[in-house]
Order: structure tokens, then sequence, then C-alpha cells
């Protein structure tokens, strides 16, 4: 039976936050001119790909065609896609979006809430609480990738630069600094709009951030929420923070969409803060889980790791707090301190990281072999370094046939890890794929139909021979791959 969460109430998860700071070292209240000197430039991927996808696509999500709903290898998506390729890849909940490299964003999957940002054909008929503003003809499919356009600016003037996606929204930032965003967030109650209460946006509006803020630089996404990271340093939230993904409103708040506020409390970006005395910390990067989030104060600890800092969801050790404790309020994830991090991501009941070193580690839920330790392997409340040993030498509870049938991570250096919702995923230095976890949709690309892997084992497919893996990421029921030649980076 599934273990109710842990719940304290918004007075002591402030205390609690006061007296981590307090015991933290002194620093002074910064301050956020207008115009910012420093810029914060996260480290994108700018390699034109080919996309590949596997997993369940009935609505759309695999970009393939209507005629192929399902694949358990990575097939290419031939059609719809640019000559140019492709240099980022996100996959929602029921959708893809794929960032060219010209800057153009191509989207397909379920649009039932608005989720591609464009027109479909077969779009299902809507109520007057969607906004269409674009007023576009219905052209294109949601079985095959087509171009976001209306509501975009021009990409030969300001073209995207990175996408995030959740459930039911995407996000994407421009060159210049501007976030636009589509498509709705919902709660437990359901759908709570976009940007205006109750309102879906079937095109992408324009996100406003304070005039001081500084550029827009980074966006995550979580399942119904997105974190802004911007030049100056600061991190912005908005969307649903039922279980606390906001780290700025208190539980009561949150639950009740917004108080006496109302939903604009939760629509409109707001600033992350550290305390009751608005201290503001400087971050350099930011994550995303389905109902959780984490920033990185780089050089936080001594000059010599990371400071991370989380909120949200966690039943399951997933925040790396230490605790059971749901955080509406950031806190410190004691787990990811200390060392130098390259990428985290969270699934719905856990979190995988990757170190400097190539290392990968995994706290929170172990059931369906999520954290890659083995079959008996349970929860994790410490960030665990996931073995070195190939798939052949793991202990024999380690991954059964699934595990078993490719080969293992060995000592390779790995570059970029991603989570889906009870399955993980890597990539190493050398271009090569791992996964592990839930098998049941077909979304692990090895083994038998199907089947958990307890282990990490290569994403194996006809279509990936001869290319290296840039970046993976994991939906509800899919995967998308993003891969270049391995010799050159021709397409």
């Amino acid at each position: 039976m599934p273990r109710a969460r842990k719940r304290v109430n918004s007075e002591q998860q402030q205390q609690a936050a006061e007296a981590a700071q307090q015991r933290a070292p002194k620093r002074p209240r910064r301050q956020h001119p207008a115009g910012d000197a420093q810029e914060i430039q996260p480290s994108f991927n700018k390699t034109a790909g080919r996309v590949l996808t596997l997993g369940e696509g009935d609505t759309g999500q695999l970009g393939l065609g209507d005629s192929a709903l399902s694949r358990k290898r990575p097939a290419r998506v031939g059609v719809g896609l640019p000559d140019c390729g492709c240099v980022q890849v996100v996959a929602g909940g029921m959708h893809t979006a794929c960032l060219a490299a010209d800057g153009r964003v191509f989207t397909f999957g379920c649009n039932d809430e608005c989720a591609l940002g464009r027109p479909v054909i077969d779009a299902p008929e809507r109520d007057d609480s969607v906004s269409d503003e674009g007023g576009a003809d219905d052209e294109g499919s949601e079985f095959r990738p087509a171009l976001v356009a209306d509501g975009l600016p021009d990409p030969a003037e300001d073209p995207v630069v990175h996408l995030s996606a959740g459930d039911s929204h995407t996000a994407a930032v421009t060159a210049s600094g501007r976030i636009f965003v589509w498509g709705t967030f919902r709660d437990s109650n359901g759908v709570i709009g976009l940007t205006r209460a109750g309102q879906m946006s079937s095109r992408p509006v324009q996100v406003e951030l304070p005039a001081d803020a500084g550029r827009a630089v980074k966006s995550a996404s979580g399942a119904s929420h997105v974190i802004c990271l911007t030049s100056a340093g600061r991190v912005f939230t908005f969307g649903c923070g039922e279980q606390g993904q906001l780290g700025r409103v208190s539980e009561r708040q949150a639950s009740s969409r917004g108080g006496r506020a109302g939903l604009s409390a939760l629509l409109t970006p707001r600033e992350i803060r550290l305390d009751s005395r608005r201290r503001l910390a400087q971050f350099d990067d930011v994550w995303a889980g389905a109902y959780a989030s984490f920033a990185r104060v780089r050089g936080g600890v001594g000059g010599v790791g990371d400071l991370v800092l989380a909120w949200g969801l966690n039943n399951f050790y997933q925040l790396g707090t230490g605790d059971l404790e749901n955080r509406f309020f950031p806190a410190v994830a004691i787990e990811f301190n200390g060392r130098r991090w390259q990428e985290l991501s969270s699934g719905q009941h856990h979190t995988v990281a990757v170190d400097s070193e190539g290392g990968v580690f995994a706290c929170g839920r172990g059931e369906y072999g999520r954290l890659g330790r083995g079959r008996s392997f349970g929860e994790a409340a410490s960030a665990c370094l996931l073995p070195v040993a190939t798939t052949a030498e793991a202990p024999e509870d380690a991954g059964g046939e699934s595990a078993a049938a490719g080969e293992g991570i060995g000592q390779r250096r790995c570059i970029g890890v991603a989570c889906a919702t009870a399955s993980s995923f890597c990539v190493a230095e050398d271009g090569a794929a791992f996964s592990w976890g839930m098998g049941s949709n077909k979304q692990l690309g090895h083994g038998p139909e199907d089947s958990d892997a307890h282990a990490p084992a290569r994403v194996e497919g006809k279509q990936l021979d001869g290319l290296r893996v840039l970046a993976i990421s994991g939906g509800g029921q899919h995967v998308v791959l993003l891969a270049a030649e391995a010799n050159n980076n021709s397409l």
C-alpha cells in the first residue's frame, strides 16, 4: 500500500528554514540592480543531431505517424523535422518538443490541453475557457512534428535556445532572454490555467519577469510548474504548488489555490527567497522533478563544492534533505552538497544526479529498480553512487533478465542524466545511453518487452548503430533521444 506523505505545518517548515540559515555562514544581502553585469550561461548542447523515440505513443508523442503507436527500440523521427537537425529534445507527459539548430521549435503528441502550442487537424473541440489568441488555421497533426510559429519571435531575430516540458505545458527561452509558455498547469482538482486563472493557451505567450530580474537563461519544468533562472542569478517559479514545488507559498495557500490572493499568486512568476528576512541567494542552475525543484549555488560549501537547495514532495527522500518532510520553502539538500554537480533530474519519487567526475548518484524510492542498485534495494535516504561493475558482474538480484540482456555502465564517465516517472537514464561521454527502472511502457530500450531493469543496461537498437547519443529525456510513457554521427557532426 502506498505510504501517506509525512507533512508538517507551514509555520514549522518556515522555522526550520530559518534555523538552517542561522547555522549557515552569514552572507551579506545581495542587491539586484537592473543590468547586473554577471551573466550566467548554463551549458547547452550545440551539436545538431537526429531525434529518436521509443515507448508508448498512442497520442502521437513518438512522432512516427498514427500507425506507429509503440516502439520497444529507438526509432528515428524522419518526417516533419528540419534538415538542419536538432540541438535539444524534451519529453513532456504525453508530448515531445524539439529545438532545431536554427532556433525553431517543433512539437508532436497529445494536444488536449494545448501542450503543442500550435493548431492540429485532429484536436478535439474546446470550450470558452481555452484562450486561442493565435486564430491560426487548423493545420498539422498530433502524430507528426510540426512548427510552433505563431506566438514565438522570428528565429532570425531572437531564436529559442532552451526548452522544457511538463505534463500539459511547454516553455521556451530565447537568446534575448525572454521566456514563453503554452498549454496549462493542473492541480489535484483539474486545470488551474497557465498565466491566467482557468485559461489554457494554445499558442506561446510571453511570461513577464520583473524589470530588474535580468535575462531568462534557463527554464525547468515539473509536471505542472516552471522554474526560471535569470542572468542575475535569481530564480522565479510559477504553476501548481500543492506539494511545495513553488518554494514560496505555504501549504495552506497552495492547497487553497492561492487563498485570498487567488490563482494569480501561483500563476504569476515570483522569486524564491531563503527566509523571512527576504535574503536572496545567487543561483547558477536549476532543475525540476515532477513535484520538486532544485537550485544550485556554485561553490557554496567552502568554495570546494556546490550548495544545492531543494523544495517540494519528499515522501521517499527524493529531495536529498535526509528526512521525509515535504518542503514548501527552500531547504539544504545535504545529500547533494560538497560535490560539483553537472546535472540533476527527478522523477515522481526519486532523484538521479551526475557529478563533475562522471559518477551517477541516486536517492529516493527503489521500487521497480529505478535506483539501479538491485531488485532487493529499497528506499535510499542518501545519494548512493551507482556501482561501476558491468551488468554481468553485478549481484544476482541486480537486474534479472532485463538488466542481464544489455551492457552495463562499467567504468564509463557519464555526462548527463534524466528521469521519467519511475525509470532512470544516463548518457556516457562515449555516446552510449543507459536505462533502468520500470519498463512497462517499453521505454527502456533493452531486454524483454515490458520488463523492469534493476541495474543499468545499454539502450540498444539498429537505428542507433553508428550514432552517439547526445541527450535523453523521459516522459510519462515515452523516451526521446538526440543522437549524432559517431565519427563526425554531420546528419
